[in-house]
């Protein structure tokens, strides 16, 4: 099956699978953008943190490989009086000829070598001082019902960030590991198992 029929499949359903409320870690990283920012958010699904942005004064984009996910996103869009922009792509072929002061995404779970090139393409297209911010689910996650893959190889290890991250025109901010409380529709719901990160392009 597809990426992209797999996502469209789980985003048919009733209601908003994550719910409508922000990613609360992303969104408590707004502070790191001026007003109007450009901002992409990667892999948005049904566009719960672009709208939550784009109700922040930022110019947000919105990429998923679910044309569902992102009928959704401008359903929402529309309810909050928001304006995002959608795009409909799949990372393995994706490439932007624009840059953006962030980039942000929340359990975006891709194997590798995807996962490195999609991120690594992630920080070609911020622009000087901008920032990468992600939410993943550690592979010690697999221990837990809370959400998220039960492939070990789409799940995160600080290493295996760190070893993308590791470029000489980044500064990683914050890399760690944390267990916090998901509440985001019922698909995240529980103690996690979570990796964060913050990166800047220097």
């Amino acid at each position: 099956m597809s990426i992209q029929k797999m996502w469209n499949e789980k985003f048919s359903r009733e209601g908003f699978l994550y719910g409508k409320e922000p990613n609360a870690f992303l969104a408590s990283n707004k502070t790191l953008f001026s007003p109007e920012s450009t901002i992409l958010m990667l892999g948005e699904g049904e566009g719960r943190t672009a709208c939550y942005m784009a109700s922040k004064g930022f110019r947000v984009s919105a990429l998923d490989a679910s044309d569902v996910g992102l009928e959704k996103t401008r359903a929402l869009a529309d309810e909050m009086g928001v304006k995002v922009e959608t795009i409909h792509a799949d990372l393995d072929t994706w490439r932007s000829r624009e840059k953006y002061r962030g980039v942000l995404t929340s359990f975006l779970h891709l194997p590798d070598p995807l996962r490195t090139e999609a991120f690594s393409h992630a920080v070609d297209i911020l622009e000087n001082g901008g920032y990468f911010v992600g939410e993943f689910f550690s592979l010690k996650q697999l221990s837990r019902d809370s959400g998220g893959p039960k492939m070990a190889e789409l799940l995160y290890t600080l290493e295996s960030l760190e070893k993308i991250f590791s470029r000489d025109d980044v500064k990683i901010i914050r890399l760690e590991a944390c267990v916090d409380y998901l509440c985001e529709g019922s698909g995240h719901q529980g103690d996690a198992e979570l990796i964060r990160i913050i990166a800047q392009k220097i």
